[in-house]
């Protein structure tokens, strides 16, 4: 069996056959081209040590980066292409689940280095010279019963040597809509709690992927398979949530009015998420929106101002995780937010200005999560957020300014029309200002705000 090489790679295939050795692709690109998906990122390895590489490759035009050589891993640039290349190698881990090895010993063998790999279907290599397939695991039949299962015949080991790959298995599980083997699925369940030995950053690179799995892969489309939802329930078989947000195991189980809500507090986090945009920060704001209802009706006997639970809770949730300072604030506002007006009780002119307070990004969003909060109840509503909608369309088309930067006056002819100096004061008309043209955009003109400035 032979898949075709990407022609980008051809020069990496010439200066290995100049040097007399094999090189291979290895896993996610070789598994693509054999399910006919788009190309993953790009591995190759060979028998070469990280320092034959540096010493060899730099004639061909090629450079070098050492990457993480004691562990055989170096990177190769080359026309605009980087790939990482890996010597073959066997390694061992200490107890615990840790991601790094704690020995590596390089080796000569493709068939070695095929055991220490994860899972049968990413365990492929394709000649880069002659794109000939060699699969020691068996991960060709797997691809062809779409399961996912380990390489190793004790799949303990596979899962106590890395326990990140409880996560990965979920992961390829819903990416390619391909079932668990159960040996595989049952050892994933014993190792999970080892996932508090993987680093944070790791655990939540991971777990984002399993948030947006519904869209790795658009030609195969979005069922069940390969949805966030079914991410999601299967981390919570696996009982993670300690090792991710911990709070969702008191939201297990903890019931809602019936007749706002058919799920739980937990499986309503999960349609909601599933329901929200597939991006990074609206999944998460889903996930999380509902965070702080446990808490609050421990300490309050009421759920009524969980959102300011939550807000505080995801927070602390996200910055455990290690996210961009910018996706824990936005997803703690967007998680703050979720419930104002939510009896639609507001007049048009309060609307108004808190759309233009939150700015033109984060009434979108803040539409959004509303939108998959409603259908993340489980009852098929007609009202999701069209008040919200129509009016943040209008504020877009009518010239309403969303910040005081956007008002038709700058700082230095507010001054002049008002007589006054730069100071408090000045700043509390111009806040004045934006206000009144939030509710009468027609007014953001030069001339109506110097008259509003005159007679102020």
């Amino acid at each position: 069996m032979n898949i075709t090489i990407p022609i980008d790679l051809q020069p990496l295939a010439e200066a290995f056959q100049k040097e007399n050795t094999e090189v291979y692709v290895v896993g996610g690109l070789v598994r693509n081209a054999l399910l006919s998906l788009p190309p993953s990122d790009i591995d190759v390895c060979s028998r070469l040590s990280p320092q034959e590489i540096v010493d060899k490759m730099p004639k061909h035009g090629i450079r070098v980066i050492e990457k993480a050589a004691e562990m055989g891993t170096v990177e190769l640039h080359f026309d605009g292409v980087i790939v990482e290349h890996t010597t073959f190698r066997r390694e061992s881990y200490a107890d615990g689940g840790e991601h790094r090895p704690r020995t590596v010993a390089f080796g000569e063998s493709l068939t070695d280095d095929a055991w220490r790999r994860d899972f049968s279907v990413n365990a492929l290599y394709a000649n880069l010279r002659t794109g000939e397939v060699s699969d020691p695991t068996g991960g060709i039949p797997d691809l062809e019963k779409q399961i996912i299962r380990t390489t190793s015949a004790d799949p303990d080991d596979i899962m106590r040597s890395d326990a990140l790959r409880v996560l990965r298995l979920v992961r390829f599980a819903c990416e390619l809509g391909f079932a668990i083997d159960e040996n595989t699925w049952l050892a994933a369940k014993r190792n999970a709690p080892k996932l508090a030995d993987i680093a944070q950053e790791r655990r939540r690179q991971e777990f984002v992927k399993i948030l947006l799995t519904d869209v790795r892969y658009p030609n195969l489309g979005r069922d069940e398979l390969r949805s966030p939802l079914r991410g999601l329930h299967l981390l919570d078989e696996l009982d993670v949530w300690d090792n991710l947000v911990p709070e969702f195991n008191l939201a297990r189980g903890m019931e809602q009015r019936p007749d706002h809500h058919r799920y739980d507090v937990l499986e309503h986090s999960f349609q909601v998420c599933a329901a929200a945009p597939p991006t990074e920060k609206m999944r998460l704001a889903g996930l999380l929106h509902d965070v702080g209802k446990p808490d609050c009706k421990r300490e309050t006997g009421v759920q009524y101002a969980h959102d300011k639970y939550g807000e505080r809770i995801s927070k602390r949730v996200l910055g455990d995780l290690r996210f961009p300072t910018r996706t824990i604030t936005e997803v703690s506002q967007l998680v703050e937010g979720h419930m104002y007006d939510i009896q639609h009780m507001a007049k048009a002119d309060t609307l108004r200005v808190r759309f233009a307070t939150w700015g033109r990004e984060r009434t979108r969003d803040q539409t959004l999560l509303r939108e998959a909060d409603i259908r993340g109840c489980g009852y098929d509503v007609d009202y999701v957020a069209e008040d919200w909608r129509a009016l943040y369309e209008t504020m877009l088309t009518d010239g309403t300014p969303f910040s005081e930067r956007e008002l038709a006056i700058t700082g230095q002819q507010l001054m002049e029309a008002s007589g006054l100096p730069e100071g408090k004061e000045l700043g509390e008309l111009k806040k004045q200002l934006f206000l009144h043209c939030v509710k009468h955009p027609k007014d953001n003109n030069l001339a109506k705000l110097t008259h509003l400035a005159i007679k102020r």
